[in-house]
């Protein structure tokens, strides 16, 4: 039975035309018009750089895929498919649908390294 689940909220959505770039150096480009997510999460807290455009957490149960580069303190998902998509809805980043070993292979690394890189000054809450 998995011991953690990293969540974190969805400080902002926006619609972005097709052809955008998304992330440092606009790494990747939009195909469509999407809606993004930001979440305010990166590699400062943990989220490894691997998952630039491969990683994927869960939102509203559906899986979002990163867009582009995964920053110092933020990454952007892709809502598009997503209904109902707000600022406030949470999103996890491991656990439930995205398991740690499933990060750790997108990430080609170690489940164990996934966890113990968490920043420990983010706020836990144990239940």
């Amino acid at each position: 039975h998995p011991a953690i689940t990293w969540k974190a909220i969805i400080s902002e959505v926006k619609w972005i035309e097709k052809g955008e770039g998304v992330g440092y150096d606009f790494t990747e480009k939009t195909g469509r018009k999407t809606k993004l997510a930001v979440i305010p999460v990166g590699y400062w807290h943990g989220y490894p750089r691997a998952l630039s455009v491969i990683g994927r957490v869960s939102i509203h149960n559906k899986l979002a895929k990163v867009l582009g580069r995964v920053s110092m303190d933020m990454i952007t998902v892709d809502v598009t498919n997503i209904k109902n998509v707000m600022v406030g809805d949470e999103a996890i980043l491991v656990g439930g649908q995205v398991k740690a070993d499933e990060v750790a292979k997108w990430a080609q690394t170690t489940h164990y390294e996934i966890i113990t890189r968490l920043n420990p000054l983010i706020k836990r809450i144990y239940v």
